[in-house]
Protein backbone atom coordinates (compact mmCIF):
# COMPACT_ATOMS: atom_id res chain seq x y z
CA UNK A 1 0.00 0.00 0.00
CA UNK A 2 3.13 2.37 0.63
CA UNK A 3 4.67 1.44 -2.34
CA UNK A 4 1.34 2.11 -4.24
CA UNK A 5 0.68 5.47 -2.44
CA UNK A 6 4.38 6.29 -3.49
CA UNK A 7 3.86 5.56 -7.21
CA UNK A 8 0.74 7.21 -7.47
CA UNK A 9 1.66 10.44 -5.96
CA UNK A 10 5.24 10.34 -7.83
CA UNK A 11 5.02 13.41 -10.34
CA UNK A 12 8.21 12.63 -12.05
CA UNK A 13 7.06 9.17 -13.58
CA UNK A 14 4.44 9.36 -16.55
CA UNK A 15 2.74 7.05 -18.41
CA UNK A 16 3.33 7.68 -22.16
CA UNK A 17 0.38 6.75 -24.97
CA UNK A 18 1.35 6.91 -29.09
CA UNK A 19 -0.83 6.48 -31.56
CA UNK A 20 0.33 5.76 -34.66
CA UNK A 21 -1.92 5.98 -37.79
CA UNK A 22 -1.80 3.29 -40.64
CA UNK A 23 -0.18 5.29 -42.92
CA UNK A 24 2.18 6.78 -40.34
CA UNK A 25 1.74 10.49 -41.37
CA UNK A 26 2.04 11.55 -38.03
CA UNK A 27 2.20 10.15 -34.30
CA UNK A 28 -0.21 11.31 -31.60
CA UNK A 29 1.30 11.04 -27.88
CA UNK A 30 -0.40 10.99 -24.96
CA UNK A 31 1.21 11.63 -21.92
CA UNK A 32 -0.31 10.82 -18.24
CA UNK A 33 0.89 11.12 -14.44
CA UNK A 34 -0.07 8.36 -12.22
CA UNK A 35 -2.72 10.76 -10.54
CA UNK A 36 -4.14 11.37 -13.41
CA UNK A 37 -4.83 7.15 -14.32
CA UNK A 38 -5.51 6.75 -10.41
CA UNK A 39 -8.04 9.79 -10.75
CA UNK A 40 -9.51 8.22 -14.28
CA UNK A 41 -10.11 4.97 -12.41
CA UNK A 42 -11.75 6.30 -9.31
CA UNK A 43 -14.26 8.33 -11.75
CA UNK A 44 -14.82 4.41 -13.68
CA UNK A 45 -15.51 2.62 -10.35
CA UNK A 46 -17.37 5.47 -9.48
CA UNK A 47 -19.12 5.52 -12.68
CA UNK A 48 -19.76 2.10 -12.28
CA UNK A 49 -20.80 2.12 -8.54
CA UNK A 50 -23.58 4.39 -9.89
CA UNK A 51 -24.72 2.42 -12.29
CA UNK A 52 -24.90 -0.63 -10.53
CA UNK A 53 -27.05 1.21 -8.17
CA UNK A 54 -29.34 3.00 -11.06
CA UNK A 55 -29.81 -0.93 -12.19
CA UNK A 56 -30.60 -2.27 -8.84
CA UNK A 57 -32.97 0.70 -8.07
CA UNK A 58 -34.72 -0.14 -11.87
CA UNK A 59 -35.16 -3.96 -10.55
CA UNK A 60 -36.79 -2.89 -7.53
CA UNK A 61 -39.10 -0.21 -9.04
CA UNK A 62 -39.96 -3.19 -11.51
CA UNK A 63 -40.56 -5.64 -8.60
CA UNK A 64 -42.77 -3.25 -6.74
CA UNK A 65 -44.58 -2.51 -9.85
CA UNK A 66 -45.33 -6.29 -10.69
CA UNK A 67 -46.41 -6.48 -7.12
CA UNK A 68 -48.45 -4.04 -7.81
CA UNK A 69 -49.72 -5.59 -10.54
CA UNK A 70 -50.48 -8.59 -8.87
CA UNK A 71 -52.59 -6.85 -6.27
CA UNK A 72 -54.72 -5.00 -9.10
CA UNK A 73 -55.33 -8.58 -11.12
CA UNK A 74 -56.47 -10.25 -7.26
CA UNK A 75 -58.82 -6.97 -6.88
CA UNK A 76 -59.96 -7.64 -10.32
CA UNK A 77 -60.32 -11.32 -10.02
CA UNK A 78 -62.19 -10.51 -7.02
CA UNK A 79 -64.36 -8.14 -8.75
CA UNK A 80 -65.28 -10.56 -11.65
CA UNK A 81 -66.75 -12.72 -8.94
CA UNK A 82 -68.58 -10.81 -7.63
CA UNK A 83 -70.10 -10.16 -10.94
CA UNK A 84 -70.17 -13.56 -11.45
CA UNK A 85 -72.41 -13.74 -8.21
CA UNK A 86 -74.58 -10.50 -8.87
CA UNK A 87 -75.36 -12.04 -12.62
CA UNK A 88 -76.64 -15.27 -10.78
CA UNK A 89 -78.99 -13.60 -8.57
CA UNK A 90 -79.98 -11.34 -11.21
CA UNK A 91 -80.90 -14.76 -13.32
CA UNK A 92 -82.37 -15.74 -10.06
CA UNK A 93 -84.74 -12.54 -10.49
CA UNK A 94 -85.43 -13.01 -13.99
CA UNK A 95 -86.33 -16.77 -13.08
CA UNK A 96 -88.88 -15.64 -10.69
CA UNK A 97 -90.30 -12.97 -12.76
CA UNK A 98 -90.59 -15.50 -15.50
CA UNK A 99 -92.65 -17.60 -12.88
CA UNK A 100 -94.69 -14.79 -11.83
CA UNK A 101 -95.25 -13.74 -15.43
CA UNK A 102 -96.65 -16.89 -15.86
CA UNK A 103 -98.78 -17.35 -13.07
CA UNK A 104 -100.44 -13.55 -13.77
CA UNK A 105 -100.90 -14.36 -17.35
CA UNK A 106 -103.03 -17.79 -16.04
CA UNK A 107 -104.74 -15.27 -13.37
CA UNK A 108 -105.44 -12.79 -15.92
CA UNK A 109 -107.48 -15.88 -18.22
CA UNK A 110 -110.06 -15.62 -15.18
CA UNK A 111 -109.83 -12.08 -13.89
CA UNK A 112 -110.98 -9.34 -16.83
CA UNK A 113 -108.47 -6.26 -16.22
CA UNK A 114 -108.74 -2.76 -15.17
CA UNK A 115 -108.06 0.04 -17.82
CA UNK A 116 -105.84 2.61 -16.80
CA UNK A 117 -106.69 6.06 -16.02
CA UNK A 118 -104.85 8.70 -17.99
CA UNK A 119 -101.23 8.54 -18.80
CA UNK A 120 -98.96 6.48 -16.85
CA UNK A 121 -95.16 7.75 -16.15
CA UNK A 122 -92.69 5.35 -17.22
CA UNK A 123 -88.83 5.80 -16.90
CA UNK A 124 -86.22 4.73 -19.24
CA UNK A 125 -82.96 2.37 -17.98
CA UNK A 126 -79.98 2.69 -20.14
CA UNK A 127 -76.57 1.20 -19.82
CA UNK A 128 -72.94 3.71 -19.66
CA UNK A 129 -72.88 3.32 -23.45
CA UNK A 130 -75.87 5.23 -23.48
CA UNK A 131 -78.09 2.58 -24.74
CA UNK A 132 -81.85 1.61 -23.92
CA UNK A 133 -82.07 -1.67 -22.60
CA UNK A 134 -85.57 -1.32 -21.01
CA UNK A 135 -89.03 0.46 -19.87
CA UNK A 136 -90.03 0.38 -15.74
CA UNK A 137 -93.34 1.97 -15.82
CA UNK A 138 -94.65 3.32 -12.34
CA UNK A 139 -98.12 2.82 -12.75
CA UNK A 140 -99.76 0.76 -10.20
CA UNK A 141 -103.08 -0.03 -12.16
CA UNK A 142 -104.29 -3.95 -13.25
CA UNK A 143 -103.56 -2.97 -16.45
CA UNK A 144 -100.34 -1.15 -16.71
CA UNK A 145 -98.67 -3.64 -14.39
CA UNK A 146 -99.39 -6.59 -16.70
CA UNK A 147 -98.09 -4.63 -19.97
CA UNK A 148 -94.83 -3.34 -18.26
CA UNK A 149 -94.01 -8.06 -16.78
CA UNK A 150 -95.49 -10.04 -19.31
CA UNK A 151 -93.83 -7.89 -22.55
CA UNK A 152 -91.45 -10.63 -23.32
CA UNK A 153 -89.00 -7.94 -25.10
CA UNK A 154 -88.40 -6.47 -21.50
CA UNK A 155 -87.18 -10.19 -21.04
CA UNK A 156 -85.22 -10.53 -23.84
CA UNK A 157 -83.10 -7.43 -23.39
CA UNK A 158 -82.19 -7.80 -20.18
CA UNK A 159 -81.01 -11.43 -20.77
CA UNK A 160 -79.23 -9.97 -23.50
CA UNK A 161 -77.51 -7.36 -21.84
CA UNK A 162 -76.62 -10.28 -18.99
CA UNK A 163 -74.97 -12.08 -21.57
CA UNK A 164 -72.64 -9.39 -22.60
CA UNK A 165 -71.94 -8.36 -18.92
CA UNK A 166 -70.72 -12.34 -18.74
CA UNK A 167 -68.42 -12.29 -21.31
CA UNK A 168 -66.79 -9.10 -20.44
CA UNK A 169 -66.40 -7.16 -24.27
CA UNK A 170 -63.64 -5.39 -23.66
CA UNK A 171 -65.76 -2.91 -21.32
CA UNK A 172 -63.96 -1.40 -18.03
CA UNK A 173 -64.20 -3.31 -14.63
CA UNK A 174 -66.04 0.34 -13.43
CA UNK A 175 -67.91 0.07 -17.14
CA UNK A 176 -69.20 -2.84 -16.32
CA UNK A 177 -69.92 -2.24 -12.60
CA UNK A 178 -72.08 0.48 -13.36
CA UNK A 179 -74.02 -1.58 -15.92
CA UNK A 180 -74.82 -3.83 -13.50
CA UNK A 181 -75.80 -1.31 -11.04
CA UNK A 182 -78.56 0.02 -13.07
CA UNK A 183 -79.52 -3.66 -14.49
CA UNK A 184 -79.78 -4.64 -10.97
CA UNK A 185 -81.66 -1.82 -9.97
CA UNK A 186 -84.09 -2.07 -13.23
CA UNK A 187 -84.56 -6.01 -12.58
CA UNK A 188 -85.35 -4.70 -8.68
CA UNK A 189 -88.11 -2.33 -10.02
CA UNK A 190 -89.48 -4.63 -12.09
CA UNK A 191 -89.62 -7.55 -9.53
CA UNK A 192 -91.81 -4.77 -7.53
CA UNK A 193 -93.53 -4.04 -10.39
CA UNK A 194 -94.31 -7.69 -10.74
CA UNK A 195 -95.05 -8.21 -7.02
CA UNK A 196 -97.35 -5.40 -6.82
CA UNK A 197 -99.01 -7.05 -9.66
CA UNK A 198 -99.60 -10.34 -8.45
CA UNK A 199 -100.79 -8.90 -5.42
CA UNK A 200 -103.54 -7.47 -7.32
CA UNK A 201 -104.22 -9.71 -9.51
CA UNK A 202 -104.68 -11.87 -6.52
CA UNK A 203 -106.73 -9.92 -4.65
CA UNK A 204 -109.38 -9.01 -7.44
CA UNK A 205 -109.17 -12.98 -7.75
CA UNK A 206 -110.44 -13.12 -3.81
CA UNK A 207 -113.09 -10.55 -5.10
CA UNK A 208 -113.83 -12.52 -7.69
CA UNK A 209 -113.46 -16.18 -5.63
CA UNK A 210 -115.91 -14.09 -2.73
CA UNK A 211 -118.28 -12.80 -5.14
CA UNK A 212 -119.09 -16.06 -6.52
CA UNK A 213 -119.46 -17.51 -3.30
CA UNK A 214 -121.72 -15.05 -2.06
CA UNK A 215 -124.03 -15.34 -5.65
CA UNK A 216 -123.96 -19.63 -4.15
CA UNK A 217 -125.13 -18.43 -0.83
CA UNK A 218 -127.89 -15.99 -2.35
CA UNK A 219 -128.74 -18.88 -4.89
CA UNK A 220 -128.21 -21.37 -1.85
CA UNK A 221 -130.77 -19.37 0.31
CA UNK A 222 -133.28 -19.53 -2.70
CA UNK A 223 -136.12 -22.10 -2.13
CA UNK A 224 -135.48 -23.84 -5.68
CA UNK A 225 -136.03 -28.08 -4.28
CA UNK A 226 -139.28 -30.21 -3.40
CA UNK A 227 -139.67 -30.22 0.10
CA UNK A 228 -140.38 -33.76 -0.39
CA UNK A 229 -141.21 -36.39 -3.26
CA UNK A 230 -145.07 -36.77 -3.93
CA UNK A 231 -147.91 -35.03 -5.90
CA UNK A 232 -149.86 -31.13 -4.60
CA UNK A 233 -153.19 -32.01 -3.57
CA UNK A 234 -153.93 -28.57 -2.99
CA UNK A 235 -152.15 -25.82 -4.70
CA UNK A 236 -151.45 -21.88 -3.82
CA UNK A 237 -154.87 -19.77 -3.93
CA UNK A 238 -158.13 -19.38 -2.98
CA UNK A 239 -159.85 -23.54 -2.57
CA UNK A 240 -163.49 -24.48 -1.75
CA UNK A 241 -162.59 -27.89 -0.07
CA UNK A 242 -161.83 -28.47 2.42
CA UNK A 243 -163.02 -25.15 3.38
CA UNK A 244 -163.43 -22.21 0.85
CA UNK A 245 -160.51 -20.05 1.94
CA UNK A 246 -156.91 -18.72 0.49
CA UNK A 247 -154.30 -21.71 0.67
CA UNK A 248 -151.00 -19.85 1.37
CA UNK A 249 -149.13 -22.94 0.46
CA UNK A 250 -149.46 -26.31 -1.27
CA UNK A 251 -149.85 -29.29 0.25
CA UNK A 252 -147.57 -32.03 -0.86
CA UNK A 253 -148.68 -35.63 -0.24
CA UNK A 254 -146.38 -38.64 0.84
CA UNK A 255 -145.80 -41.07 2.54
CA UNK A 256 -145.91 -41.51 6.44
CA UNK A 257 -142.65 -41.00 7.89
CA UNK A 258 -140.90 -39.92 4.39
CA UNK A 259 -138.51 -37.04 4.68
CA UNK A 260 -138.93 -33.73 4.46
CA UNK A 261 -136.05 -31.63 3.53
CA UNK A 262 -135.50 -27.81 3.97
CA UNK A 263 -136.00 -25.96 0.48
CA UNK A 264 -133.13 -23.59 1.14
CA UNK A 265 -129.98 -22.82 3.10
CA UNK A 266 -131.05 -20.92 6.85
CA UNK A 267 -131.93 -20.41 10.42
CA UNK A 268 -134.57 -22.17 11.99
CA UNK A 269 -136.66 -19.43 13.93
CA UNK A 270 -139.68 -21.69 15.00
CA UNK A 271 -139.52 -25.61 15.64
CA UNK A 272 -142.44 -27.41 17.76
CA UNK A 273 -146.55 -27.50 18.33
CA UNK A 274 -148.77 -24.66 16.32
CA UNK A 275 -152.64 -25.33 16.83
CA UNK A 276 -154.04 -26.36 13.21
CA UNK A 277 -150.58 -26.65 11.33
CA UNK A 278 -149.78 -29.49 14.06
CA UNK A 279 -145.83 -29.75 13.97
CA UNK A 280 -144.05 -27.42 12.22
CA UNK A 281 -140.63 -25.69 11.13
CA UNK A 282 -140.16 -22.15 10.07
CA UNK A 283 -136.90 -21.29 8.70
CA UNK A 284 -135.78 -17.75 7.92
CA UNK A 285 -133.41 -17.36 4.56
CA UNK A 286 -132.38 -14.14 4.68
CA UNK A 287 -133.50 -11.14 2.37
CA UNK A 288 -137.18 -11.15 3.45
CA UNK A 289 -138.03 -15.17 1.96
CA UNK A 290 -139.42 -17.49 4.57
CA UNK A 291 -140.48 -21.04 4.45
CA UNK A 292 -142.90 -23.16 6.40
CA UNK A 293 -143.30 -27.23 7.11
CA UNK A 294 -146.29 -28.11 8.82
CA UNK A 295 -148.23 -31.34 9.82
CA UNK A 296 -144.89 -33.41 10.08
CA UNK A 297 -144.84 -36.44 12.37
CA UNK A 298 -141.61 -35.85 13.90
CA UNK A 299 -139.05 -32.54 13.67
CA UNK A 300 -135.30 -32.94 13.50
CA UNK A 301 -133.99 -29.57 13.80
CA UNK A 302 -134.20 -27.07 16.55
CA UNK A 303 -135.17 -23.07 17.05
CA UNK A 304 -131.84 -21.60 16.14
CA UNK A 305 -130.29 -24.19 14.20
CA UNK A 306 -128.95 -23.19 10.76
CA UNK A 307 -129.72 -25.89 8.30
CA UNK A 308 -128.59 -26.29 4.38
CA UNK A 309 -130.22 -26.56 1.11
CA UNK A 310 -131.88 -30.28 0.91
CA UNK A 311 -130.76 -30.97 4.80
CA UNK A 312 -133.56 -33.03 6.29
CA UNK A 313 -135.14 -31.57 8.92
CA UNK A 314 -138.54 -33.64 9.69
CA UNK A 315 -141.05 -36.87 8.60
CA UNK A 316 -144.03 -36.54 6.61
CA UNK A 317 -147.08 -37.06 9.29
CA UNK A 318 -150.61 -35.84 9.51
CA UNK A 319 -150.69 -33.61 12.25
CA UNK A 320 -152.90 -30.74 13.50
CA UNK A 321 -156.04 -29.95 11.22
CA UNK A 322 -155.13 -32.93 7.94
CA UNK A 323 -156.76 -34.91 6.32
CA UNK A 324 -153.84 -37.32 5.74
CA UNK A 325 -150.30 -37.45 5.58
CA UNK A 326 -148.96 -34.63 3.97
CA UNK A 327 -146.45 -31.33 3.94
CA UNK A 328 -147.94 -28.19 4.04
CA UNK A 329 -145.31 -26.08 2.56
CA UNK A 330 -145.48 -22.07 2.41
CA UNK A 331 -143.18 -19.21 1.02
CA UNK A 332 -143.57 -16.05 2.45
CA UNK A 333 -141.75 -13.03 0.91
CA UNK A 334 -141.88 -10.13 3.15
CA UNK A 335 -143.97 -11.12 5.14
CA UNK A 336 -146.89 -11.92 2.59
CA UNK A 337 -147.51 -15.60 0.80
CA UNK A 338 -146.32 -16.21 -2.30
CA UNK A 339 -146.89 -19.28 -4.92
CA UNK A 340 -144.12 -21.45 -3.99
CA UNK A 341 -144.46 -23.42 -7.55
CA UNK A 342 -142.75 -20.34 -9.70
CA UNK A 343 -139.15 -21.52 -7.19
CA UNK A 344 -139.89 -25.24 -7.85
CA UNK A 345 -140.47 -24.90 -11.54
CA UNK A 346 -137.07 -22.98 -11.72
CA UNK A 347 -137.79 -20.11 -12.90
CA UNK A 348 -137.92 -17.97 -9.72
CA UNK A 349 -140.44 -15.88 -10.45
CA UNK A 350 -142.25 -14.05 -7.62
CA UNK A 351 -145.66 -14.23 -7.69
CA UNK A 352 -147.18 -12.42 -4.05
CA UNK A 353 -151.18 -11.86 -3.48
CA UNK A 354 -152.81 -9.93 -1.28
CA UNK A 355 -155.30 -11.55 0.64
Amino acid sequence: MKKFCQWLLSPHKRMLIKIIPHHAEAVYKCEFSHLHLALAGFCAILLSLGLLIAHVADVRAAEAHVRALQIVEAAQKQQLNAFSRQTKTLWQRLSRLQRDNQEMQTLTKVIVPAKPAGHPQHKVVKNSNGQQFGVVHSGHTFAIATHVVSQPSFGTKVMAWLHSVTHLDGLGFAAEASELSSLDAAVDEASLESNALKTQIRAAARAKIEARLARERYLAAIPSIWPTLGYVSSGFGYRSYPDAEFHSGLDIVNDYGAPVYATATGVVTESGWDGGYGYKIVIDHGNGLVTMYAHNSRLLVSTGEAVHKGEQIALVGATGFATGPHVHYQVELWGKPIDPTPYLSGNGKIVAMDH
